[in-house]
């Protein structure tokens, strides 16, 4: 077939024959004219470029957008991961330093609890730890009872004080708790409960054979700071259960006194205990040994409840009371105010009328 299409209509058939549009003739007919005319070829092969340059721009277009979207992406997350990390702070910081936690008993310490008149109880309280504070505080009476609440925050200039003097009217109330009814018993029936009560109480124990918690008992009750170091013997093997101290220093009519008082509340606090045994060494018994001078003696738990019987009825005749008369020592641990009551008879007795 002759060669015979123009540059011109080539140049017009171009377009189809790079897209593979044309029939077989004018294909052949387009490829012989290429082979014979290099401007024709030229202007072919820069159109068949065009595609790829084009596609190669939009490519670029679309990764250039794919990059902005990216990093419009990652401001947007760590804008969203900071003000999260911003709320969550300042939710603890609310938590903190504003809304606080309730009152716990065990982070106050109540300085004077003192019943000044019938009518009235003057509490002087104080935070345990240095950084705290107080807020909130409010006094609820219901059936007799009153309880004492606050709110515990992290000192801050907003809320500074960890301190707090309240006066709370004793009219018709039976009982004063800090921290609601469940926390600690400050006032009961005429009587402040003192912290010692209550941890005593806390140290309780039902065997007169648990050595840990018998030396829990006579720390709480401090015996070898006012008398002096001791050893203890405990006798669990057969009934009558004994804890036997023998003491180093020597002892005087008060320290006989002191170690009664403390005898009857351990007798109150082991529940299996029957006696208190004690050997000790009397002042101005010189000239013999030591083994010769020492002296024994018992407080049994009968002896005990014998001895408080006699003193609350003496009691209630003198102050006008109706404090009940138990018959054994153990009821007197069954609650924080008849502990305080035994105590009272106790330091009544023993120490104020010595």
């Amino acid at each position: 077939m002759k060669n015979d299409l123009t540059c011109g209509v080539v140049r017009d058939l171009l377009p189809s024959y790079i897209e593979g549009l044309l029939g077989e003739d004018s294909r052949k007919a387009v490829d012989r004219h290429l082979e014979s005319c290099p401007a024709c070829t030229a202007q072919k092969e820069a159109m068949a470029a065009m595609p790829r340059a084009e596609e190669a721009e939009e490519t670029a277009k679309e990764v250039n957008y794919l990059k902005r979207v990216k990093k419009g992406t990652a401001k947007k997350i760590v804008l969203a991961v900071a003000c999260t990390a911003l709320v969550l702070l300042g939710g603890a910081a609310l938590k903190l330093f504003v809304i606080g936690t309730p009152l716990q008993p065990q982070s106050v310490a109540v300085a004077v609890a003192d019943r000044q008149d019938n009518n009235t109880l003057y509490l002087s309280l104080s935070s345990v730890g240095s950084g705290n504070a107080f807020h909130g505080w409010k006094v609820e009476t219901v059936d007799g009872v009153t309880s004492i609440y606050a709110r515990d925050v992290l000192a801050s200039p907003l809320y500074s004080s960890g301190q707090a003097e309240l006066s709370v009217p004793l009219n018709f109330v039976r009982e004063v708790w800090l921290g609601g009814t469940t926390g600690r018993l400050l006032w009961a029936d005429g009587l402040v409960i003192s912290r010692n009560t209550m941890d005593l109480l806390d140290a309780k124990t039902p065997y007169c054979g648990d050595a840990p918690a018998l030396g829990r008992i006579a720390e709480l009750l401090q015996i070898s700071r006012v008398m002096g170091p001791y050893t203890t013997t405990l006798h669990t093997s057969s009934e009558p259960y004994v804890w036997a101290l023998e003491f180093q220093e020597e002892f005087g009519e008060g320290d006989l006194r002191q170690l009664r008082y403390y005898a009857y509340q351990m007798l109150a606090l082991v529940e299996n205990l029957d006696k208190i045994a004690y050997v000790y060494e009397p002042e101005a018994a010189n000239g013999r040994t030591r083994e010769e001078r020492l002296q024994r003696g018992t407080v049994s738990a009968q002896n005990a409840a014998r001895l408080l019987a006699g003193l609350t009825e003496k009691y209630n005749q003198e102050h006008n009371t109706d404090w009940p008369i138990h018959e054994s020592v153990k009821e007197y641990a069954e609650s924080p105010l008849e502990y305080q009551r035994m105590v009272t008879l106790l330091t009544e007795h023993l120490i104020y009328r010595y």
